[in-house]
C-alpha cells in the first residue's frame, strides 16, 4: 500500500460476502477519522472479514478464543492494518440498538486510535480511549451517513 498522487491513505479490502459494504464511504469515514486523530500520516489498510476469519486471527495473534470486533496491526515503517468483522458489527448493532454501519464505523475509529497510540488495557486508558471515540464518532456522524455503510 502506498500513497498515490491524490494523497489517499486508506485501502479497503472486503473479504466477506454476506453484507454489502459501501467501501467508498468507509474510505471517506476512515480518512476523516485519520484527519481528526492526528499523529501518524502513514497509509492504512482495512480488511473486512467475517467472525470465523477474525476468530482465527484473534487466536493466532492474541491467544484468545472467539471472534472480536477489530484487530489493529502496526507493522512499522508506515505499514498499518485493521482487520474488522462485519458480522460482529451486525450482531452488536442489534444488541446495542444501533445500525450496523455506525457499529462498523466505531470499530474503524477504535482501530485507528490503537494505531495512533491509544490503549484500553487499564481503566484510565479505557476512559481516555472512549472519550476520543465519542468525539470522533460525533464528528463523523455529522459529516457522513453512517447508516448507509452496511446493507444486506
Amino acid at each position: 500500500m502506498t500513497h498515490d498522487d491524490r494523497g489517499e491513505r486508506v485501502a479497503v479490502s472486503n473479504r466477506q460476502r454476506r453484507w454489502k459494504i459501501e467501501t467508498g464511504l468507509l474510505t471517506q469515514i476512515a480518512e476523516g477519522a485519520l484527519d481528526r486523530a492526528g499523529g501518524k500520516d502513514a497509509p492504512l489498510g482495512i480488511v473486512l472479514v467475517d467472525d470465523a476469519a477474525i476468530a482465527r486471527l484473534n487466536a493466532q495473534y492474541h491467544h484468545r478464543q472467539g471472534p472480536t470486533d477489530v484487530l489493529s496491526f502496526d507493522y512499522g515503517e508506515g505499514q498499518r492494518e485493521l482487520v474488522v468483522s462485519v458480522e460482529r458489527a451486525v450482531v452488536q448493532a442489534r444488541r446495542y440498538r444501533t445500525t450496523p454501519g455506525r457499529e462498523l464505523a466505531l470499530y474503524v475509529v477504535h482501530g485507528i486510535l490503537h494505531v495512533h497510540g491509544y490503549n484500553d488495557l487499564t481503566a484510565a486508558q479505557r476512559r481516555r480511549m472512549r472519550a476520543a471515540e465519542r468525539r470522533l464518532m460525533s464528528h463523523l456522524g455529522r459529516q457522513f451517513e453512517l447508516g448507509r455503510l452496511v446493507s444486506r
